[in-house]
């Protein structure tokens, strides 16, 4: 590590709901207590500009206070195709012509700080629990999800790919499930949230005889800060 101030950007990846950005804004705060560093956000999507420009602009203000490094941070859950392609390729357009390069940090789920964070969100008393995430149509993005249902002994489900919600409570069910909890694998509350909430409605109609409770998103807390500039400052910054 270097001696020389940082500069974090955290990634988002952008939404026409105002929830999960003003979520961001908020943990950019308590970072830069936490960690002492200039800390800014972007979005991947539904910005007024693209990525590399935004990662350029936000260099741009760090240029002449004796930052040679800006981090970037996906906060991302899986290694979908935003981490593992759009993110890399934003970032090296904004290298291509920016006065300080930037490197990509690991995405928050790749880290096992927030793993454990994550593990917190389970009652435990129920039959049987379901991780639901995202999901991702890359080859392998679903990975980490289906490590976490391993490891806890719980179904995985996901939102945009199968094996759905209803899929795996439909399962469940059917093999005599009474409580059923559902552990959403996402950040912080949103448009998608609310859509899961709405579906869990509907399942508690289809199935009355099933007890389903439904947890919140990991959302702001002081251990998820934690688990971030644990991250961060675990982070090797060359200035060659």
């Amino acid at each position: 590590m270097t001696g020389v101030a940082d500069a974090y950007l955290l990634v988002s990846h952008g939404s026409r709901d105002p929830r999960p950005q003003i979520a961001v804004r908020q943990l950019a705060e308590q970072l830069r207590t936490c960690l002492s560093a200039v800390i800014g956000t972007a979005q991947l999507e539904l910005a007024d500009a693209p990525l590399h420009v935004q990662i350029s602009d936000f260099a741009s203000q760090c240029a002449g206070s004796g930052i040679e490094k800006v981090v970037i941070l996906p906060l991302f859950l899986i290694p979908g195709v935003h981490v593992m392609d759009d993110i890399p390729v934003e970032v090296a357009l904004a290298n291509a012509c920016g006065q300080i390069q930037s490197i990509v940090a690991p995405f928050l789920g790749s880290h096992l700080d927030f793993v454990n964070l994550f593990a917190w969100h389970g009652s435990g008393s129920t039959d049987r629990a379901i991780i639901l995430a995202h999901g991702s149509r890359r080859s392998g993005g679903n990975q980490i999800v289906e490590d976490l249902a391993a490891k806890w002994n719980v179904q995985a489900a996901y939102w945009s790919v199968t094996p759905s919600l209803t899929d795996r409570v439909t399962e469940l069910v059917a093999t005599g499930a009474s409580k059923i909890e559902i552990l959403p694998y996402f950040l912080f509350a949103g448009g998608i949230t609310d859509a899961i909430a709405s579906a869990v409605a509907q399942l508690r109609s289809q199935f009355p005889q099933v007890e389903l409770t439904l947890g919140e998103p990991i959302g702001n807390s002081p251990e998820l800060v934690t688990a971030i500039c644990n991250l961060l400052g675990s982070i090797e910054i060359s200035t060659n």
